[in-house]
């Protein structure tokens, strides 16, 4: 993607906010904030939670035979990977590189690869099983018509073949496949050529993606099954948004709120550091349940508010990975 077509989503996600703020009224805004903001607080040991759950499913999927990296290690190394995650202008992958090398030292190179790889498909694995999930209070509370059902009832089955597919790269590997992708590609032959004298590495990278579904798969489930926990614990985090802003203690809603943003945001992933998309989200859905949207304009920058604290800290840890 271009840098003028980053500018230009960049553009309108910041004129969406901007019409969002003007149509609710900065005063009401800033009101629902002030009161609130207390909830910021509350989400920080959340999220060290969440981190933390993230860090011991990414050790359950390490390969055998080597060394190992021990928690509170892993614990910083994902917390700066998410922060710098969090600032990529596009796709939010910048922080599994800087894993990489930090982690290669302990696990080595191929070991390292393998287990970020698996880890980050777990993680979207994690999503998707949690928007499969979210359409079940979806169906409860949102307006029973022909046209809502039958949305539904389609991403539905995308999320269906999203999460077949997602598991089945843990037992037949990524790396490979892709080459094998790009090579029937007409636009990316080339890059299929340039890659194929390293499809050796490659493949020993598949190996250790694949490693723990293959040879133990107790402790892959294991670590699915710690990866939805921490997913259901961030989705928590508007129930705890929604009681800050005296909006009373609906986990269903809540929850759908928080699945429903995320939806839109991985999405719409190519939209620059999400702005405008998951404010919109909760702007929309707010509305759709009832609630005053320029109340979720307020949740969303709360939100907001939690990811930057997570960032800076995430940024200061840094120094900790020499």
């Amino acid at each position: 993607m271009s840098r003028t077509t980053r500018l230009l989503f960049l553009l309108v996600g910041a004129a969406v906010v901007a019409l969002m703020v003007w149509k609710t009224g900065p005063s009401t805004i800033w009101g629902a904030l002030r009161s609130s903001a207390w909830v910021v607080a509350a989400l920080i040991p959340l999220w060290a939670t969440v981190y933390l759950l993230n860090a011991i499913a990414w050790r359950l999927l390490t390969s055998q035979g080597g060394s190992s990296i021990a928690l509170p290690r892993a614990f910083l190394m994902t917390v700066v990977a998410f922060a710098v995650n969090y600032s990529t202008p596009l796709l939010s992958f910048g922080g599994e590189p800087l894993k990489v090398v930090a982690a290669s030292r302990a696990l080595g190179k191929p070991r390292a690869v393998g287990s970020i790889v698996a880890f980050r498909l777990l993680h979207a694995l994690a999503h998707v099983l949690c928007f499969l999930i979210a359409l079940v209070p979806a169906a409860l509370l949102l307006p029973h018509t022909a046209l809502v059902l039958l949305v539904i009832g389609l991403i539905g089955a995308a999320l269906l073949l999203i999460a077949a597919f997602l598991l089945s790269r843990h037992s037949e590997g990524l790396a490979l496949g892709a080459l094998r992708l790009l090579h029937r590609l007409p636009l990316l032959k080339r890059l299929a050529v340039r890659l194929e004298p390293r499809a050796a590495m490659l493949h020993e990278i598949d190996t250790h993606v694949t490693a723990i579904y293959k040879s133990n798969p107790n402790r892959f489930y294991a670590a699915l099954a710690v990866e939805v926990v921490a997913r259901l614990l961030s989705l928590s985090e508007y129930w705890v948004i929604l009681y800050g802003m005296g909006l009373g203690v609906n986990p269903l809603r809540a929850f759908l709120v928080a699945s429903f943003s995320s939806l839109v945001v991985n999405a719409l992933i190519f939209v620059p550091f999400e702005l405008g998309t998951k404010e919109g989200a909760v702007y929309f859905m707010f509305q759709w349940l009832g609630i005053a949207p320029g109340l979720g304009l307020a949740a969303a920058l709360l939100s907001r508010l939690r990811e930057l604290i997570w960032i800076a800290m995430g940024w200061g840890m840094i120094w900790t990975l020499d």
